[in-house]
């Protein structure tokens, strides 16, 4: 029988609000009530048990200061819970990791929204648009898990037993004394640097690759990409500014679509079309809308969230 999505928030509340009962408290008992009152609870409750299992698998993604973090917001995180509860089948396991470890960050930033914070050693890390972020300082080292998104990194002194470590779902980036770069891709990690260098040790890989101030490296699991020159002005979105030469209108408008609220389409017609310039990602819409001023394009919206750059 179809679990309802009522049953799943009712599965998730018992989740999250068992966490926090004592030893021999009243809600255990009312808990075991609830299982015994409906084969569909005990069902519910089954696939509560296997998403804890799974998230175990990656220890190191949810961590249990996150989750007491995630317990300040009750609503949000049953929220989640409810979304990864309605996936099944193994194969949404990375996804149901992905997804909860995203909501329930400790530093997340929304669509065209950026910040930055200072940690303790003075270091500064800050947050582009529609990113997630965990930081986790111990006696040997500061420690980032970057779930999604790009973050910019200027390092502090820290302890000199405190290694400064990114990681994210592809391996980990040690800092060398550095300001460095790195974004998060579907299925890899890009990471550039700006001064001194960074070690770069993709998850399944044998040996770390040091890239130096200047240059850029893209990796996966398995293995690193090539090391090669940094493209200029890669760090402008710290200003609000989106800065390309020569690039291809598609290009241009995935990247601007990091930033703009809603859905940014390139026609065909026009993808091969270059651009150049600097553009201020604040205001999206002030961008397509100029678009017509420097190419034989129009932007079309068939909603108020929904966009297409097509001829004219």
């Amino acid at each position: 029988m179809k679990l309802t999505e009522d049953i799943l928030t009712q599965a998730a509340s018992w989740f999250v609000d068992l966490r926090s009962a004592q030893p021999g408290d009243a809600i255990y008992e009312a808990h075991q009530a609830w299982l015994a009152a409906d084969t569909r609870h005990y069902d519910a409750w089954k696939r509560v048990e296997r998403l804890q299992k799974q998230l175990k698998i990656v220890p190191n993604e949810i961590r249990q200061s996150t989750l007491e973090k995630a317990r300040q917001s009750r609503r949000q995180l049953i929220k989640t819970l409810v979304v990864v509860l309605s996936i099944g089948g193994a194969s949404g396991v990375a996804y149901k990791q992905r997804t909860f470890s995203t909501w329930i960050a400790q530093y997340r930033t929304g669509t065209g929204e950026r910040k930055t914070i200072q940690l303790a050693d003075g270091s500064q890390v800050s947050l582009n648009t529609d990113t997630a972020l965990d930081v986790d300082v111990t006696e040997d080292a500061r420690e980032l898990t970057l779930y999604r998104g790009e973050i910019l990194v200027e390092t502090g002194k820290g302890k000199p037993q405190q290694d400064f470590i990114v990681k994210t779902a592809q391996g980990s980036i040690k800092a060398l004394g550095t300001r460095f770069q790195v974004r998060c891709h579907d299925d890899a990690t890009w990471v550039g640097v700006s001064q001194h260098a960074v070690e770069v040790m993709p998850e399944k890989a044998s040996k770390a690759v040091k890239v130096q101030a200047g240059h850029c490296m893209r990796f996966n699991t398995l293995k690193h990409g090539s090391v090669s020159f940094m493209p200029v002005n890669m760090d402008a979105w710290i200003q609000g500014m989106l800065i390309v030469s020569n690039w291809r209108l598609d290009q241009f408008l995935n990247e601007l679509g990091r930033y703009h609220k809603g859905t940014l389409h390139c026609d065909a017609g026009v993808a091969s079309l270059r651009i150049s310039g600097a553009f201020n990602v604040n205001d999206t819409r002030s961008v397509l809308e100029n678009l017509s001023s420097t190419l034989p394009v129009k932007v079309r919206y068939f909603t108020r969230f929904w966009a297409q750059v097509e001829p004219v």
